[in-house]
């Protein structure tokens, strides 16, 4: 499993991702609203509070990996991926 950031891809840990929330793939962006994929996302999203509380947790952790790996090449030092921004 890769982390992909603007900064590069990164191989997540498998303890890490171990601890990810499980969710759908999201949509492409250029997908309209009647684009399948979209319905089926707006769907699982929907289904249950749960469901939006571990996009939220996936899409924080995400954001801080980002910044993270921006930091460590802003540094000139490697980047791992770590459980941060999970909690």
């Amino acid at each position: 499993m890769m982390l992909s950031t603007p900064f590069g891809d990164y191989p997540i840990p498998a303890s890490v991702a171990a601890r990810l929330p499980s969710t759908p793939p999201m949509p492409t962006p250029d997908a309209g609203e009647r684009d399948p994929d979209v319905i089926a996302f707006r769907d699982w999203m929907e289904a249950s509070p749960e469901n939006a509380i571990a996009f939220e947790r996936l899409r924080r952790w995400h954001r801080v990996q980002e910044d993270l790996a921006a930091e460590a090449k802003a540094q000139n030092r490697p980047f791992v991926v770590t459980e941060d921004g999970l909690d």
